[in-house]
Parts: C-alpha cells; structure tokens; sequence
C-alpha cells in the first residue's frame, strides 16, 4: 500500500479496518520516545514510500535545524505492538468473556454542570476526600480497577491523578487514539486506571481524592467528573457467581437489520436481576477514546449505556435494531453479562463469527479526521474532514453522530458551506446527538468538510459555546445495493 496523504491524520484515516485501530496505539508508543528535541511534522512527498510489499510510515522530525525523516516500516509497528501489550491504555483493561466482578458506583446526583465533581479550578474545589457508600467485597479478588467518567472541560487540564484511602497518587492515562498532547482536544472518555488490592479495604471506609496539575495556560485548570466506579474481580472458581450463555444468535449466524437476543442464566446466590446484551464489533464511537471497534458500552452518571439492550425478567430477550450498525470488515461478536441478586456480575462467552446481511442496505461510517483543537463554538468557526467512498446515487438516509457539552449554546452545523443543522440539547450538560441528514445533497463523492457556527454573544456577553468532543461529527451513510 502507499499512500498519498501529505499529514499524518489523514494518513491514519485512509488506513484499512484492520490498521485503523492497532497504528494510532503504536504511533502513541512511537511518539512518547522520541529522542529529546524531535517532534513530528507533516509527510513530504519524498517522504512517502515503498520497501517491497511493506507499507512504510515516515515521521519527519527536526533537530538542531536540520531536518531528518524517520522511517518506520511495518515491521516496527509490529515490534511496537509487542511493546503496547505491556502498556496501560484508557479503556482498554474492561471486562471480557469469563470474567466474574462486581461494580460500586459513585456519581454525584445535583453536582455542577449536570451532575458533575469539579476538579481542579481557581476557587481549588472539589478533589475529596470522598467517602464511597458501598461495603467492598474483597473475598476471592483477584484485582481492581477504577473507571472513571472524565469530561475534560477547560482545555489545557492536565495531569488528572486518583488516590484511594490516602495511598500515593495514580496518574489516570490519557486515550491512547487522541492526538498528543490530550488536553489540547476537548474529550469525554472512561479511563480505567488498575489498583492494588491492598489499597481497598473490605467493607466500608474507602474514599478517594482526585486532583490534577496546577500548570494551565490560562490559569483555570479544570476536569469535570461524572462517576468515579469501583470494579473488582474474582477468582471464577472460589467465588459462587451467575452463569450463563447465549442461546441466540448461534455461532456463524448471518444477521440481518432486527436481531433477536436471547440467554439463560441461574445463579447460587439467588435469582437474576438483569442481564445485559453486548456487541463487538465497528460502530460510532460514543465511548471518546477514538477506537471504533470494541465491545460497545460505557456510563452516563453510573449508568451503563450505548449497549445492545437489557432484559429484567425471564425469558431473558430483548431485539437489537442493527439497521445503522456500519458494514463490517470483520465478524461481531456478541455476549451477555448476567447480574444476580447479590450485584455479582458474569460475562458470558462470546459467540462469534458472525455476519450482518440487511437485505439490499448497507451502511458507510465516515470517520471524521483533521478534527481541530480545542472545538468550542465560542471561540470561532471549527471545521473537520470526512471521505465519503460509497456511490452517493444509491444513498437512501444519512445521520450524524457526536458527543457534545452545552449544545444549547450552538449556532448551526455546515457540510460543504450548506446549513444543515441549527441546535439541539441543553446548556452545561452531557449529551448525545443523532440527527438525520435531511438533505443527501449537500454529500460529495470523496472528501467533504463539516464546519460548526460561531456561537455568538447573548445579551452582548460571551456564553460557553458547544463543546464537540473527540472523536469529532461522525456520518452514517444507508445505501440501497
């Protein structure tokens, strides 16, 4: 493959499904050693290359002003890889099939900014201690972890770090697929940072404390956190815990737009209090941290959200509409996580290599790339990228998707200079957005460009604007086949 891309963004977005994900990790590996004084820069054309069949990535650098390219060839990335195996990412470490924990969570019902702890900030608030209401069960753990639901809010942040029950402070890692350095990108992710059990103590009087860095380019470092969850495992063979499986789809089933999910569960401890359906595969990213393949899933104010669907009562179904699930380069894989009465959590087995067939439709994901720093509407015009491949002639419905910060305060949303949207959603608040594109014309064959308006002034004041958080305005594509 060689690609043509004269930046690096636009590079990483033209790669195939398979690299999409693995490289921006490595690239973040990469970047973190760079030798001290070097720094990447854009691709010039005598940059871009071929060695045989290995695609080849060039990082200009420039040292001492002398400029050097630094070539690393496909082979790196794999010795990369073997190095990223090693190294904690946000998001990464979640539960999987096997795995049987419990969840204590914390949020803040009536807190700032739609239910937020402010960290940080001139006036020095929030940060703790802060005592968790749960009684930790410590019988049979294996580890810990903590997740944490992170607004960045002021730009410029950094440095967020956790201490539980007065122990050292844990640094909480930045989103591996955001463009360094994170703070510059306004974002809404769910970090997971690991604990060590003899941090915990069993039963009730834990607490935590949170803080983040003091430097600020404009003196008003601020997070905004909207939980703060305790996850604990266990050993699945000393602990008696919920089991299960999935019973539909079956493994190798070929899927169509409605999918019907169904499971059995029992437990020793008692009855079944809900059982959660959960996909993996390539959707929109409303979990922030850029990667689009994943098991789907994460929480608004402790509440887990963005899955497949529940069931509270037996028998345990509930139908997935799959009709804006975007093509897959690869098989879904789909499972159950089953919670008892006691609040002990299993994770089935997944079943795999499954297809979507939806009848004469598919769905085109256009990832947006080039997405800008710091998107506040309040501070000016702010454009993103996207590359449109499928036959626009064939195009039935279009959506956009984003994960905003007071869009009460936007002025409108572009595609290729044409008004497409004006504002949806409340002031100072979390909030989702999927709106349907009601005109397919304003969409050209190949790269076009989503631009929101400038906030103005109410009442001859400046107001806050909306936020657009990474990965930026995604679009959903149906076409007829």
């Amino acid at each position: 493959m060689q690609s043509k891309s004269s930046t690096v963004e636009r590079y990483l977005a033209e790669l195939p499904e398979d690299r999409r994900e693995a490289i921006p990790a490595i690239r973040h590996v990469i970047r973190k050693d760079l030798p001290k004084g070097y720094e990447e820069g854009s691709l010039a054309r005598e940059d871009r290359c071929q060695e045989g069949s290995q695609e080849v990535m060039v990082l200009r650098a420039t040292r001492a002003r002398k400029e050097q390219p630094m070539r690393f060839s496909f082979g790196t990335f794999l010795l990369a890889a073997a190095v990223l195996l090693a190294v904690p990412l946000a998001g990464r470490a979640q539960p999987g099939p096997g795995d049987v924990f419990r969840e204590y969570m914390w949020s803040k019902p009536g807190g700032d900014a739609g239910g937020s702890l402010r960290v940080g900030g001139q006036l020095d608030y929030g940060g703790g201690p802060i005592a968790l209401p749960h009684e930790l069960d410590l019988a049979a753990a294996v580890r810990a972890e903590i997740v944490i639901e992170k607004l960045l809010c002021h730009d410029g942040t950094r440095g967020l770090a956790i201490s539980l029950n007065d122990h050292d402070w844990i640094a909480v890692p930045e989103a591996a697929a955001i463009p360094e350095p994170a703070w510059d990108y306004q974002h809404h992710i769910y970090p997971v940072v690991p604990v060590p059990l003899d941090q915990l103590k069993a039963g009730g009087g834990n607490q935590f404390r949170m803080k983040v860095d003091g430097t600020h380019p404009w003196n008003w470092p601020q997070n905004l956190i909207y939980g703060v969850h305790v996850r604990i495992y266990y050993d699945p063979i000393q602990k008696p815990h919920p089991t299960g499986r999935l019973l539909s789809p079956a493994p190798g089933a070929v899927l169509g737009a409605s999918i019907d999910l169904e499971a059995d569960a029992s437990s020793p401890n008692g009855s079944i209090r809900q059982i959660d359906f959960l996909g993996e595969y390539e959707d929109v990213n409303l979990e922030g941290d850029g990667v689009y393949s994943q098991w789907h899933y994460h929480y608004v104010c402790g509440v887990l959200t963005g899955y497949l669907g529940s069931a509270t009562a037996a028998p345990w179904k509930q139908t997935w509409d799959a009709s804006w699930v975007p093509d897959q380069a690869r098989p879904l894989r789909l499972a159950a996580r089953i919670t008892d009465q006691t609040d002990l959590t299993y994770f089935t087995a997944a079943v795999a290599d499954l297809t979507l067939n939806r009848e004469g439709r598919s769905v085109e994901l256009c990832k947006p790339y080039d997405v800008p720093a710091k998107w506040v509407t309040r501070s000016g015009e702010k454009a993103e990228r996207f590359r449109i491949s499928g036959d626009l002639n064939r195009a039935v419905a279009a959506q956009l998707v984003w994960i905003s910060w007071s869009p009460g305060y936007m002025n409108g949303l572009y595609i290729n200079d044409r008004r497409v949207f004006d504002r949806e959603g409340p002031r100072y608040a979390y909030f989702v957005h999927r709106i349907p594109l009601p005109d397919l014309s304003v969409l050209r064959p190949g790269e076009n460009v989503l631009r929101t308006g400038l906030t103005p002034k109410y009442n001859g004041k400046m107001v806050h604007g909306m936020e657009v958080n990474w990965p930026g305005i995604m679009v959903l594509i149906q076409y007829r086949q």
